[in-house]
């Protein structure tokens, strides 16, 4: 089995992927949350940012995503969206917080997708 077999099981580095993938969605979450505004501005924000993310990974990022990204076009928009999420982080919290969230889950998802999909 490869790492392109879909029915491959998925080894440490994917599931630390899964895992950032997680916490960019609960930080999201945190960021519509904690904002000054009314709750219902909150809500909305919360909503649109998760929609948003949703999106964009499931259509150009994700495995087995429709239309995948080329490995390094790839490679740049997940590390530029999880750069985006941390860096919304800091904004809304302690800024030690955005930049372990940045650290951690860029060095897991640059090593699973170099891992998975040498960039040619």
């Amino acid at each position: 089995m490869t790492s392109e077999d879909p029915v491959a099981a998925p080894g440490p580095l994917e599931i630390g992927v899964f895992v950032a993938e997680l916490a960019l969605l609960a930080a999201l979450v945190y960021v519509g949350i904690v904002l000054p505004g009314s709750l219902a501005g909150r809500i909305v924000l919360t909503v649109v940012l998760l929609i948003v993310f949703v999106v964009v990974w499931g259509r150009w990022l994700a495995p087995r995503a429709p239309r995948r990204l080329a490995p390094r076009v790839g490679l740049v928009a997940k590390i530029v969206v999880f750069a985006i999420g941390a860096g919304l982080l800091a904004w809304a919290g302690p800024v030690v917080a955005g930049i372990v969230f940045l650290v951690v889950t860029e060095a897991v998802v640059v090593a699973a997708e170099l891992r998975r999909r040498p960039l040619r």
